[in-house]
């Protein structure tokens, strides 16, 4: 067995869904559907979506079209997590990885299972924003992928192409991880992968479009990345029903787009009624708030109405320990859940 294994520690999630009646930790999309539209999908299931092997040509042509690339600038993978985890397969050989702390769990996961060094760059104590600057301080010859979630998680914060071209220019492979750009207003990277022949950018059908449960991710990038990325490409990578569900999503896209802005609307609402909160906003589809009592009648009043959220220290250098991370869904602010809170703010 490779001896640096055993420094890394992975941790499975068995919490039960079903006992909660707000599901609001992952980010996931908890508000169905029309139920016309999941019907109409149902309905076009057949056997053979389920007994034979996907053929994805069609699926990966009609994403192309939709993200106005080339098929050879895409790489389809079971989630966006396998995608950065086949980017680290192709470019790195035990050398650094550099990043933002806090960011995504699995950038640092996958560092330690291919034995590299993670160098994740805290966010600066006074202005509590990511300097690229620094980041770019800790770039040296051994550096082998650079990783930047834009918008970031948790966090919340995006940076430019302008603020990104220092990382660009160095030549190292840098990756833009989009998971939650759709509920942003800010440029996606992916119009740029012509320009700079190191850019690699991930999305996901996880988030916006509401499709967690299907594990479908996109690695977009030049032709010569993905032609080596994609050889680590599982046998068949993602099953047929979540490439038929997927595919019904883009061609029924504005049921997205809907979701995509009544988020985007709800989360300017919730932002105006917690004004006695200590608020942190992101460019994504939850935000993070904080009481004088670091969340404790908060907790109180969500595990009463069985309200499912995440808590954690979002900032390095930040004294509180218990924020409450929770996603926004459309009509968030007519629950009675909320309304209670705001007595606590």
């Amino acid at each position: 067995m490779k001896p640096y294994l055993y420094k890394v520690e992975r941790r499975i999630d068995y919490t039960d869904k079903s006992k909660y009646d707000f599901i609001l930790n992952q980010s996931e999309r908890s508000q169905p559907i029309p139920h016309s539209y999941y019907t109409k999908f149902l309905r076009s299931l057949s056997y053979e979506d389920f007994a034979y092997y996907p053929n994805t040509k069609n699926f990966k042509e009609k994403i192309c079209e939709f993200y106005n690339v080339k098929t050879e600038n895409l790489f389809l993978s079971d989630g966006s997590d396998i995608g950065i985890k086949s980017i680290f397969e192709t470019f790195t050989t035990c050398g650094n990885i550099v990043t933002s702390e806090p960011s995504f769990p699995m950038y640092q996961v996958y560092s330690y299972l291919y034995d590299c060094r993670y160098k994740g760059i805290h966010y600066d104590k006074d202005t509590r924003q990511l300097s690229i600057d620094k980041m770019l301080d800790f770039v040296d010859e051994d550096t082998e992928l650079i990783i930047l979630a834009n918008p970031n998680s948790p966090i919340g914060d995006y940076k430019t192409i302008d603020e990104i071209k220092p990382l660009l220019n160095t030549g190292i492979p840098v990756l833009i991880d989009e998971a939650y750009i759709e509920f942003s207003d800010k440029e996606s990277f992916i119009k740029y992968i012509d320009d700079y022949p190191n850019l690699i950018v991930t999305r996901t059908f996880s988030k916006a479009f509401g499709a967690a449960g299907c594990r479908v991710g996109m690695t977009f990038s030049n032709s010569h990345y993905i032609e080596n990325i994609s050889k680590f490409r599982q046998m068949y990578e993602i099953s047929g029903v979540s490439m038929k569900y997927c595919e019904f999503l883009l061609d029924n896209y504005h049921i997205v787009e809907k979701y995509i802005n009544d988020v985007v609307e709800e989360r300017k609402k919730v932002l105006t009624l917690m004004k006695n909160f200590s608020i942190l906003n992101s460019e994504a589809n939850w935000i993070h708030f904080n009481t004088h009592d670091d969340n404790l009648k908060t907790k109180q009043i969500l595990d009463k109405h069985k309200v499912l959220v995440k808590y954690c220290k979002i900032h390095p250098h930040g004294e509180r320990e218990n924020w409450c991370r929770m996603t926004i869904q459309p009509g968030l602010s007519e629950q009675e859940f909320f309304k209670e809170l705001l007595n606590v703010g």
